[in-house]
């Protein structure tokens, strides 16, 4: 499925910091931007220095729970920040502490030295904050719920999900004060996720793909087995990985004003699969053989967090800003296949 172009790059915007660029949505983002933009320039930092994607990178390497790290990272050049740094949901839950230190001071720290910025050089830096669909919960936003995110109250049921929702709000003040030129993405979940399995309750999605194709184990943790009802009644949301960073870059590059003056809040459009239709797509590009390295057992933890993420949303508004959607039919099959086929490059 082809999408239209994305735009040209704001002429202020050049040289922008990716915060969080050692994992994988951060690095891939970045490398799009390189391909994308032959004039930008960007600083790539996590708590380890990533890796150089070439002479139009810089890395650091800085904890930005430590408000000085933030000041110093953004200086006096950068013009955008795409801020991606997050301790994922099941670890938020198993570290609240250090999920909130992260998934809100560390945001906060950033805001507020853009707000200095702004202050001392008159500068208005573009400030993409990403978070997720775990902001919501409560009665609403069942597994079965289809979602109007513009009239569905927060009512997260994680540490994660409500932290994402404390930060959301924060850069939805510090844009409506003038501080910065905010925009929140709320993705969906990513598929498939090259690299080591993360702490998020969604890691399995990504896993069940990743791991049986590279011939190792997986672990289906919703079902009891390839019978069990819930294959076919558990609802994810989900978008193939290209398309989340392409939508990632046009909330970069979309002009302030398509946004309402009450929000800078866009829920990323995804797609519903099951976890039946992830392991059929398995055994269509891997064979029977990375079909049986899938076992089943079922976390009552993940089934836990899963039964307050809603199973669809509509996505009237974010298609009306330019963000684009995979085709329900053949994206998640073409998400396992760049998958597979970026194991022989």
């Amino acid at each position: 499925m082809s999408f239209p172009p994305l735009a040209s790059l704001p002429s202020h915007i050049h040289k922008i910091l990716i915060t969080g660029a050692g994992g994988y949505v951060g690095a891939e983002t970045a490398k799009l931007l390189l391909e994308l933009y032959p004039g930008v320039k960007l600083v790539l930092c996590d708590l380890k220095a990533p890796q150089s994607l070439g002479d139009r990178t810089e890395t650091r390497a800085g904890d930005l729970c430590n408000a000085k790290v933030a000041e110093q990272l953004i200086g006096d050049e950068v013009d955008a920040i795409l801020a991606f740094q997050g301790i994922m949901s099941g670890q938020s839950e198993a570290n609240h502490a250090l999920g909130y230190a992260v998934n809100i001071d560390s945001h906060k720290n950033l805001l507020e030295a853009a707000k200095k910025v702004f202050e001392t050089k008159g500068k208005k830096i573009t400030f993409v904050h990403i978070s997720g669909l775990a902001v919501f919960g409560g009665e609403r936003c069942k597994p079965e719920a289809f979602v109007d995110p513009m009239t569905t109250p927060l009512f997260p049921e994680t540490s994660y999900g409500t932290a994402k929702a404390i930060a959301e709000l924060y850069l939805n003040d510090y844009s409506r004060k003038g501080y910065v030129d905010g925009r929140t993405l709320r993705l969906p979940t990513v598929a498939i996720r090259a690299g080591a399995p993360s702490s998020a309750a969604s890691s399995f999605i990504s896993g069940i793909i990743r791991e049986p194709l590279q011939g190792l184990p997986a672990v289906c943790p919703v079902a009891t087995g390839p019978n069990d009802p819930a294959m076919d009644t558990v609802p994810i949301y989900l978008s193939r990985a290209s398309t989340v960073f392409r939508n990632i870059v046009h909330a970069l590059v979309m002009p302030a004003e398509k946004f309402p003056s009450y929000s800078r809040t866009v829920g990323v459009p995804g797609i519903t699969v099951t976890p039946r239709q992830i392991v059929e797509a398995l055994e269509k590009v891997g064979g029977k053989q990375a079909l049986d390295l899938v076992t089943y057992e079922k976390d009552p933890k993940v089934i836990h967090i899963m039964q307050s993420w809603p199973g669809a949303f509509d996505n009237t508004v974010a298609l009306g800003l330019g963000f684009v959607q995979d085709d329900p039919k053949t994206g998640f099959m073409l998400a396992v296949e760049d998958f597979k086929a970026g194991l022989k490059t």
